[in-house]
């Protein structure tokens, strides 16, 4: 039996967890503002040096309203509406016809035993929530620690 578009998002969730990926809720514009609106009140209280400071506080300020607007992808992947776990189906099609394996659980081994299989996977989930979702990755490197 075929992979369904709910195991799919299932899938992929594990995948996204194992991978680590994040998107980023964007909130540069209001931190921008809030940072030129510090300046502009500094230039008029301080004048050049009050600018400066000003524009330093409103950056630390938006800076700590919206720190942590990182959400794990395993979040965001369930509040997926039908049409959305429809299109990400149709978006793996193509890494997933290339596997005989059709269902959830031995696309889940497949996924942690083949290599290519897993990164064709994180590169079709990757593009489609950049692309179709509108949503921007973030990156956080981790630090693993490898007996040598």
């Amino acid at each position: 039996m075929p992979v369904s578009p709910e195991e799919l998002v299932r899938l992929l969730a594990l995948l996204a967890q194992e991978e680590n990926l994040k998107v980023t809720v964007k909130e540069t514009m209001k931190g921008g503002a809030m940072a030129g609106a510090g300046a502009v009140i500094g230039g008029f209280c301080g004048g050049p040096v009050g600018i400066a400071v000003g524009g330093t506080l409103g950056g630390m300020m938006a800076r700590w309203k919206y720190k942590g607007n990182n959400r794990p992808l395993t979040d965001v992947l369930p509040e997926m509406t039908k049409e959305q776990r429809d299109q990400l189906h149709e978006q793996c099609q193509p890494v997933l016809r290339d596997y005989i394996d059709d269902d959830f659980i031995s696309m889940s081994r497949l996924m942690n035993n083949d290599g290519e299989f897993r990164e064709r996977l994180v590169q079709s989930l990757k593009t489609f929530v950049t692309e179709t979702m509108k949503l921007q990755l973030c990156v956080e490197l981790l630090t693993r620690g490898k007996a040598e």
